[in-house]
C-alpha cells in the first residue's frame, strides 16, 4: 500500500488526529433545546421535587383532556355569546382512549366579553381516583376556547 506523506509525515497520522480533534471538539459545540411545555402560564415542572396543586392536576388530566374539556365549553360557545347564562349547566366529557371522564360545572362567564376567558370546574374520574379541579379556559386566534389554567379545587 501506497502511503503520502507531507513533508516529512504521513497523511494517514494526520487525518487521524484531525478526526479525533473534530470529534473532542464537537461536544464542546453543543445546541440545547428548551424542554417542557408550550404553555407558558403553567409550565411543565421537569423535577416533580416540589409538591403543589398544579403537579397533580398536569399528572391526572392530560393534554388530551384538557382538549375535550374545552371541545364542551367550545360547543356552549355560542350561548355564551349570546349572554345565555350557563346556571345550572353540567356538560360531561370523556376520553375514550385514556378512559377518563368527568363533568364540567360552575362555567363563569364574568369576564369573556373583557378577556375571551370562562372559569370552570370540573370532576375528572381517573385512574388517581376522582377529584374537583377549577380552571380558566380562554379563547384563541382562531376564537376557540383553550384550557390555560387547572388547579385542584378546594372541596
Amino acid at each position: 500500500m501506497r502511503s503520502y506523506t507531507v513533508g516529512h509525515t504521513k497523511i494517514q497520522y494526520f487525518v487521524a488526529v484531525v478526526m479525533v480533534l473534530g470529534a473532542g471538539l464537537a461536544g464542546c459545540g453543543q445546541v440545547s433545546m428548551p424542554m417542557g411545555s408550550n404553555n407558558v402560564d403553567t409550565p411543565t415542572l421537569l423535577t416533580g421535587s416540589i409538591a403543589s396543586s398544579t403537579d397533580v392536576a398536569h399528572s391526572d388530566i392530560s393534554e388530551e383532556d384538557r382538549q375535550i374539556i374545552a371541545g364542551n365549553i367550545d360547543a356552549i360557545g355560542p350561548d355564551l355569546d349570546a349572554g345565555r347564562a350557563p346556571e345550572g349547566l353540567t356538560l360531561p366529557w370523556l376520553n375514550a382512549v385514556s378512559g377518563n371522564s368527568g363533568t364540567l360545572t360552575s362555567i363563569d362567564t364574568a369576564a369573556l366579553t373583557s378577556t375571551g376567558c370562562v372559569g370552570f370546574k370540573t370532576t375528572a374520574n381517573t385512574i388517581a381516583g376522582i377529584k374537583l379541579y377549577q380552571g380558566t379556559a380562554c379563547r384563541d386566534v382562531t376564537r376557540k376556547f383553550a384550557v390555560v389554567t387547572l388547579t385542584v379545587a378546594d372541596a
